[in-house]
């Protein structure tokens, strides 16, 4: 019947634990706090130096990237040509001027730049 009901037997391991526990000395409390904060001083000016590499590779990549799509279209085009002289039976479909698509979305994006252009400049104060 003993193995049903619970008895108290005096003082559990739990309470004995809790009773023994005690705070750290002050010098160790100390030296780990001094510790921790020259580590994160250490650490935060490399932190900080990846930190403002990477902002300055962004900028150099979105300062860029106008320049990389002139060059890709150049290349595209050259390809055409070049495909189109080499292979004369290749024949494009060819069309009598051109369609004002093309430059719609560049003065579509020429105006986009030109209202967001105190952000532009606010990106790119560095330069």
């Amino acid at each position: 019947m003993g193995w049903f009901v619970r008895e108290r037997r005096g003082v559990s391991w739990k309470e004995q634990t809790l009773e023994s526990v005690a705070a750290p000395p002050l010098p160790l409390v100390v030296f780990l706090g001094l510790f921790i904060m020259l580590l994160y001083f250490a650490t935060y000016s490399e932190y900080k130096e990846k930190v403002e590499r990477s902002k300055m590779g962004l900028k150099l990549g979105l300062f860029l990237l106008p320049v990389v799509g002139v060059v890709v279209v150049n290349l595209s085009m050259f390809h055409r040509r070049w495909w189109r002289n080499t292979f004369p039976t290749y024949q494009a479909a060819a069309v009598e001027g051109s369609s004002p698509w093309g430059l719609l979305l560049v003065l579509g994006l020429l105006l986009l730049m030109l209202h967001y252009q105190s952000s532009f400049h606010s990106w790119f104060r560095s330069f």
